[in-house]
């Protein structure tokens, strides 16, 4: 009687003083100063242990040193008893939460059997977690993401099938998001990235926080980070340029060196060999983690290459190649590169490909065409590789200046190419073309390149291709033609 009584007061007392969305805004700042101020002002044990948990968990995700991740770990062994006994029967969801945190950390670490564990036991108790609290409603979008995403059988071990999962994820991510919800700063940002993969309301949903959040607070660290890339997306290179400059002055950058790496590209992109070597240099004397490093020892040695430098820029592929570890979508690519780039370093051919694509990002688009001319004109005597090249970039060049009917065309030549190394770019062409056809309501043809897309992407290791395939193909799932006569 007396543990029902103190477990029901508990969590009647959490209901009416929930956590504050200060605390998590300090997080997502990366200020643990401020956080650390934040949870002296909680007068809830459950939410101090939770919040203590998450400060730790926050520096091991991006650690400066690697005692900061023995310091979690340190931290999360002496509070699982805590947690599991008198804070999970009260709130699970915090318990869930931890238990997702963990779960991070080992895939960090490649310890795969324990992440999957943790990922289990965070799933269980988010079962029981309150309905009411945006946290429980965060974690259940995110895990609908994540078992969506996984390829079989792991993707069936959640009831239901892969393509219903994504409304239940964005209806739960949504409302995680609400204004109120003291995980505003947290929910809004994941859902933002959940909204770029599906490539739906990204932009809008971006334009409506900076005419309310934003508001009222600038926004934190690693959403001003995430603006900024999604302007390099959108061809907005003089935004992106002073978002992540402005980033780089903050003290932030010796725990999250990302913008050094990112404007070394944008800078690549337009041109400035020197700037975005610069910039390199600066990523990697902060940089601890595998993260971007293959990426950043790829592009530097494309950049040397091109500036006539063959022995350092073989160098620096060697590196690219050899560096394990758990690595971005970003080092991936770049180490294919690196490892074609070290048998069969990049021809005129290829420079020239590479030099009209970035003309794309900066929305030059006559330029890329007059670029891109001189191949056209000589297409019979390419490669098989060189083809699908040629025909992905007039693709992306078409469809980002809105002529959609040639670049249906070609993206439809890129994916009928006998295709070795630049297989992901059919990926992507596959992608391109089924939301083409999804634009004009062909939904055959749109679930049939989702599911070329999605096949490619997994022969060719593009998770976010996957993700992106598979949320068009739930889009388009259901939809059927018109039926002559029929009133809807």
């Amino acid at each position: 009687m007396r543990s029902f009584t103190l477990r029901w007061l508990s969590l009647f007392l959490s209901l009416a003083w929930p956590q504050r969305a200060s605390f998590l805004y300090a997080l997502w700042d990366l200020d643990f100063e401020t956080a650390e101020k934040e949870v002296t002002g909680e007068w809830n044990g459950s939410y101090i242990a939770w919040d203590q948990h998450r400060i730790a968990f926050f520096k091991a995700l991006f650690p400066i040193h690697p005692s900061e991740r023995e310091a979690f770990w340190e931290k999360t062994n002496l509070s699982e008893r805590l947690f599991e006994r008198q804070i999970a029967p009260a709130l699970p969801e915090l318990v869930a939460d931890m238990y997702a945190q963990r779960a991070i950390i080992h895939v960090l670490e490649r310890n795969w059997l324990s992440a999957g564990y943790s990922a289990w036991k965070s799933w269980r108790l988010l079962q029981k977690g309150l309905k009411t609290d945006p946290l429980t409603h965060q974690w259940l979008g995110l895990w609908q993401i994540i078992f969506a995403t996984l390829p079989p059988p792991y993707s069936d071990w959640l009831p239901g099938s892969p393509e219903s999962r994504w409304q239940q994820a964005l209806n739960s991510m949504r409302m995680a998001s609400a204004a109120e919800s003291y995980t505003v700063w947290e929910s809004s940002l994941l859902y933002f990235y959940v909204l770029r993969n599906l490539d739906t309301l990204a932009s809008a949903w971006l334009d409506t926080h900076e005419r309310t959040l934003f508001l009222r607070k600038p926004p934190p660290y690693l959403w001003r980070f995430s603006i900024a890339l999604h302007a390099i997306e959108e061809g907005q290179l003089t935004k992106a340029e002073t978002i992540l400059k402005n980033l780089t002055q903050q003290p932030q950058i010796s725990r999250f060196p990302y913008p050094y790496y990112w404007l070394g590209k944008l800078y690549l992109y337009q041109g400035k060999w020197d700037a975005a070597l610069t910039a390199w240099n600066a990523f990697m004397e902060i940089q601890t983690q595998p993260f971007g490093r293959a990426a950043q020892y790829a592009w530097t040695g494309y950049v040397l290459w091109a500036k006539g430098d063959s022995l350092h820029a073989q160098a620096y592929w060697q590196r690219a190649i050899n560096l394990e570890g758990l690595l971005w979508e970003e080092d991936l690519l770049a180490q294919s590169l690196a490892r074609q780039w070290t048998a069969h370093p990049p021809d005129p051919i290829e420079r020239t490909l590479w030099a009209a694509k970035w003309l794309l990002h900066a929305r030059e688009y006559q330029a890329a065409l007059d670029t891109l001319e001189p191949l056209r004109v000589r297409i019979t005597q390419l490669t098989s590789d060189q083809r699908t090249a040629l025909y992905y970039t007039y693709g992306r060049l078409y469809h980002r200046s809105n002529r959609d009917e040639p670049a249906r065309f070609a993206y439809y030549q890129a994916t009928r190419q006998v295709a070795r190394q630049n297989r992901w770019m059919q990926a992507y062409a596959a992608l391109y073309l089924a939301q083409l056809y999804e634009r004009i309501a062909d939904w055959h043809n749109a679930r049939l390149y989702y599911k070329e897309a999605e096949k490619i992407a997994i022969e060719t290791g593009r998770t976010g291709v996957v993700q992106k395939a598979r949320g068009g193909f739930a889009r388009t799932k259901d939809k059927r033609y018109p039926v002559p006569g029929e009133k809807y």
